[in-house]
């Protein structure tokens, strides 16, 4: 049976004084994402409450396209800054979509 679509919610909270450049940093990502094989979505969003508190609700056309977007040049230069930029590391989930919905 197929899979289908993989979707992800990842969180991330700046450091107090980042959350400009983890704002500058996400932002850098969608661009080169929407290129990637098996890009349906992704959709940064910031708290209403909390500036530097952002989330990412993404979708992709199967887990094996998932992980070659984790992969690329620019996730993986992220995830290298990503240490100096958060107060704790990422929190990433997957979800799939209820049949009849």
């Amino acid at each position: 049976m197929a899979e289908g679509v993989v979707n992800v919610v990842a969180k991330f909270v700046a450091k107090p004084g980042l959350e400009a450049k983890l704002k500058e940093e996400l932002t850098g990502l969608i661009a080169p994402t929407q290129k990637d094989p098996g890009y349906i979505a992704y959709d940064l969003y910031e708290s209403t409450s909390r500036p530097g508190e952002f989330v990412l609700v993404e979708a992709w056309e199967s887990r094996e396209l998932l992980a070659s977007h984790l992969q690329t040049p620019h996730l993986t230069g992220f995830a290298a800054k990503a240490p100096e930029l958060l107060v704790a590391p990422m929190s990433v989930k997957l979800f799939a979509e209820l049949p009849g919905f």
